[in-house]
């Protein structure tokens, strides 16, 4: 099955800011989230009362997404206090 990855402009804008290795390391991880969504090191988890998912991309990297069986939607990237508030 094709999944659909939609990434705005304004996620791309807050990725290309990012040093160059976050961004590398951004994409290898979302290879990982499309081939096996519970790979480990993804630390993928689901944001309690919400439809929204964070993986990991370092440890102080994450992105946050919304997904269904066929579409993966990048809303955000970033530090993780950045895109997680905490």
């Amino acid at each position: 099955m094709t999944i659909n990855i939609v990434i705005p402009d304004s996620v791309l804008k807050a990725l290309n800011a990012l040093p160059k290795e976050i961004r590398l390391k951004f994409w290898e991880q979302l290879e990982r989230l499309l081939a096996n969504p519970s790979h480990q090191s993804l630390r993928n988890e689901k944001h309690k009362g919400t439809d929204q998912w964070a993986l990991s991309i370092t440890m102080n990297y994450r992105a946050t997404y919304f997904r269904d069986k066929s579409t993966v939607i990048i809303n955000a990237v970033g530090t993780h206090k950045d895109v997680l508030g905490s």
